[in-house]
C-alpha cells in the first residue's frame, strides 16, 4: 500500500509540470499593413510641419523604389518638428499589439505617431512612441509596441487614456529631436503584430 501511495505521489509530482508546459503559448501573427509599391500609397501621405504654429522646419515624403522617403530640415527656432501622416480606416488596427517597421535611418530620433478621436483639454491627443535606433544607413526591422505609445498634446505628455488600436484614424512618422539640420528616414513596409 505504501509503495502505491509513493508511486501515485511521484506520478502527480511529475505530471504537474508536464501539464503546465503543455499549455499552448499565445501565438503571434504578423500581417502586412502598408507597402509602398502602389502609386496610390504615395498620394495617401501628407506633411504636417511646425509651420502650423509659426515654425520654420521643412519636410515631406515621396514614394520611390517601393519605399516612403521622409526628408526635410528641422529648425528649432519655433516649433522644431516635421511629420508625415496618412489616414487609417477605423478598425483596421483592431487587436494590434505592435508595429514592425522595415526602415533605413540616418541615426536621428524618430517616432511613430497615431491619432484617434480622443481629446484632452479640447484638443486631439497625439499618441507617440519612439522608434528604436538602428544602424545608420542600414535596413533594419524594428518593433514598436502599442504599450509604448504615450498620449501627448503639442508634444507634451498628458494624462489622457491609453491608445486603443481599433480606434486609430491616422498613422505617421515625426521627428522632433531638438536638433537643427537635415533628416532622412526611408520606410519599406509597415506590418502589424496581433
Amino acid at each position: 500500500m505504501a509503495v502505491r501511495i509513493i508511486a501515485l505521489l511521484t506520478a502527480l509530482i511529475y505530471a504537474g509540470p508536464a501539464m503546465t508546459s503543455s499549455a499552448t503559448p499565445q501565438e503571434t501573427a504578423i500581417a502586412p499593413l502598408i507597402s509602398f509599391e502602389s502609386p496610390a500609397e504615395a498620394r495617401a501621405w501628407r506633411a504636417v510641419n511646425d509651420d502650423v504654429m509659426g515654425g520654420r522646419s521643412l519636410g515631406g515624403s515621396v514614394v520611390e523604389e517601393d519605399q516612403l522617403v521622409f526628408t526635410g530640415s528641422i529648425n528649432t527656432n519655433g516649433g522644431g518638428f516635421s511629420s508625415v501622416r496618412r489616414e487609417m480606416e477605423p478598425g483596421a488596427l483592431e487587436g494590434t499589439r505592435a508595429f514592425i517597421l522595415s526602415i533605413r535611418s540616418d541615426g536621428r530620433a524618430y517616432q511613430l505617431i497615431a491619432r484617434t478621436n480622443a481629446r484632452f483639454g479640447g484638443r486631439y491627443v497625439s499618441y507617440q512612441a519612439a522608434i528604436p535606433m538602428s544602424p545608420e544607413g542600414e535596413w533594419s526591422n524594428v518593433r514598436v509596441a502599442i504599450s509604448d505609445f504615450v498620449p501627448s498634446v503639442f508634444g507634451r505628455t498628458v494624462p489622457a487614456s491609453a491608445i486603443l488600436p481599433g480606434e486609430v484614424t491616422e498613422l505617421g512618422f515625426i521627428i522632433a529631436d531638438s536638433v537643427d539640420g537635415d533628416f532622412a528616414l526611408s520606410v519599406r513596409s509597415i506590418s502589424i503584430e496581433r
